[in-house]
């Protein structure tokens, strides 16, 4: 996934959804060609009686129903799952999704008032979540399946923190007074705590 990096701007965290949402179409796949394979190899005996000249049909009709209903349970998860992307910068927040018809939202970094999470009972035993970013106003924007939810919401608050006290507003950078600035400092201290940002290739070489 290719991300046009804006001036002084560099990657962080390049990642996929967590792939726990393809575990129900999966095991539903699995059964599918069985019960398919068995009914298959029913409609395929020689001493049935009373289907004559149906049985070539009837195999056709079982054999697309099977493939009709694993394209729709399978393969669409799959593809939905295999276009999603997740891109934090040190300035943006960046979410893809689709392949064929592919759309793109983004958020600056400096919009985000707050991060809210939430985990399933599932998602807790795999260390994945939902992250929601507050931008204030009635606006925020959700990011499902996060892997490793909580090291990636730690990224994104080492990320906020080590922004520059500057605020865009009207198309102009407007400083912040350097007295009020040290209080913000020190607040932003407090409110977003200080971790340690792993270089990317070591989130990457982490992913299952």
């Amino acid at each position: 996934m290719r991300v046009r990096l804006l001036p002084g701007e560099r990657v962080i965290v390049r990642t996929r959804a967590n792939p726990l949402p393809l575990v129900g179409p999966m095991i539903a796949g699995f059964l599918l060609l069985a019960l398919g394979g068995f009914g298959l190899g029913f409609l395929s005996r020689a001493d049935l009686p009373g289907l004559g000249e149906w049985q070539p049909v009837l195999l056709l009709v079982v054999l697309a129903a099977v493939v009709f209903l694993l394209a729709r349970i399978v393969a669409r998860p799959l593809v939905h799952w295999a276009g999603n992307r997740y891109v934090l910068t040190s300035m943006r927040l960046i979410h893809r999704s689709g392949t064929a018809r592919r759309s793109e939202h983004q958020i600056n970094l400096s919009a985000i008032s707050q991060l809210q999470t939430d985990q399933t009972l599932m998602q807790r035993l795999v260390g994945s979540g939902t992250i929601v970013a507050d931008l204030g106003y009635d606006r925020a924007h959700t990011y499902r399946d996060i892997p490793r939810m909580a090291t990636f919401k730690e990224y994104v608050v080492q990320a906020i923190s080590d922004l520059p006290l500057t605020r865009m507003f009207d198309g102009v950078d407007m400083e912040i007074d350097p007295q009020y600035a040290r209080g913000a400092t020190a607040g932003a201290q407090q409110r977003w705590p200080r971790h340690e940002v792993r270089p990317e290739q070591e989130w990457r070489s982490e992913q299952p």
